[in-house]
């Protein structure tokens, strides 16, 4: 079974939504390597899941 970037990120973020500074860092990440449509889908996916915080404004995205 293949893993896309976007389901690895996603993956990753949730593991570290507890750590602010680990959790830029892997969104800094996830920026560098998926397309604009996939950084569109992972904000989004964040945002449903309460994921993503005034903290991570500028940042991120």
């Amino acid at each position: 079974m293949e893993t896309s970037y976007l389901d690895y990120y996603k993956r990753i973020i949730k593991n570290v939504r507890f750590d602010l500074g680990r959790l830029k860092n892997e969104i800094n990440k996830a920026n560098q390597i998926l397309t604009e449509q996939e950084r569109d889908s992972l904000k989004k996916w964040m945002l449903r899941n309460g994921l993503y915080s005034e903290k991570l404004k500028g940042n991120a995205f």
